[in-house]
């Protein structure tokens, strides 16, 4: 057994605490990986109320959200249509394989009625009104779904209610479907919307309950190769102004008025305009001709 004197015990103890902090330095300075954030997603305004339509610019194979049971997914074509199951359900991501590609985003529930279109059909960028937003990962710049330019929408709002006063104007755009009748009565425009007001005639004992109404631009549908449509386009128009889940009672008559983003169509084209029942398959579906909606007059 090696003996060591005092001073030499001394020694090594002052070489122990001298290289201690060395060794803690070395290993506080090892880097540490940054954790990913999700800062960069876009958030998609959704509520119960109504739906939230996003469009992108190939097919639609997969739609995968985080936590599903609080979110209805429908996929038509190249859309997803989503809605929140219930009121305050917390935030979740949200992947979409369209194509080859893939997008992601984070849906967030907001309190007011928001029926938003997210079109992302330019290189799975944001549009706005036919116009790119700086990234796909930029924040919606449309004030009606956030919530941030209350004054548009009290304008929209205000319109709507011109609207409600007005002498009905086109009964003959209309369609009859189990003792419902559902037709255009006024329709205005401005440099924006679309201002439509349509009129009910619920013939039944039982209220129709409209869950939401789906607007659909539709083109070339009158051209037919081996009795299909051929080259049929659809595009879905999100309503920015409306009552949602409005109720027409039993052997009453009753009006709905919308505010839907303003497009030209040509003579082929019209908006298809149908009404979900909320408890009940009793679905109403109203082509307006774009001849009706290219002459209206301004409001």
């Amino acid at each position: 057994m090696q003996r060591y004197t005092l001073p030499a015990l001394l020694g090594l103890l002052s070489l122990l605490f001298t290289t201690a902090p060395a060794a803690a330095q070395t290993t506080a300075a090892t880097p540490v990986p940054a954790l990913a954030t999700s800062d960069n997603l876009l958030d998609v305004a959704v509520s119960d109320s109504s739906t939230t339509y996003l469009v992108f610019g190939g097919p639609v194979s997969l739609v995968d959200v985080g936590m599903a049971g609080n979110y209805l997914v429908k996929i038509e074509a190249n859309a997803v249509f989503v809605r929140a199951k219930r009121k305050h359900v917390p935030p979740t991501p949200m992947l979409i394989r369209y194509g080859s590609k893939y997008w992601m985003g984070r849906l967030v529930y907001t309190g007011r009625p928001v029926l938003q279109l997210y079109d992302f059909q330019k290189d799975g960028a944001l549009s706005i009104n036919g116009k790119s937003t700086a990234s796909a990962g930029a924040p919606p710049e449309n004030e009606l779904a956030l919530d941030k330019e209350r004054e548009k929408k009290a304008v929209v709002e205000g319109k709507l209610s011109q609207l409600r006063k007005a002498r009905e104007e086109h009964q003959a755009v209309a369609v009859v479907d189990n003792d419902l009748v559902l037709s255009l009565a006024n329709v205005r425009n401005d440099k924006d919307f679309t201002y439509l007001r349509f009129k009910v005639i619920n013939k039944t004992n039982i209220d129709y309950n409209v869950d939401f109404t789906d607007f659909q631009l539709v083109e070339n549908a009158q051209k037919k190769f081996l009795a299909r449509k051929k080259n049929e386009a659809r595009r879905p128009l999100a309503p920015s102004g409306g009552r949602p889940n409005q109720v027409i009672t039993g052997r009453t008559t009753g009006y709905l008025t919308y505010a839907i983003p303003l497009y030209a169509a040509t003579e082929r084209g019209y908006l298809e305009v149908t009404l979900r029942e909320l408890n009940g398959a009793r679905v109403l579906v109203l082509p307006v001709p774009s001849r009706v909606i290219n002459r209206a007059a301004t409001i």
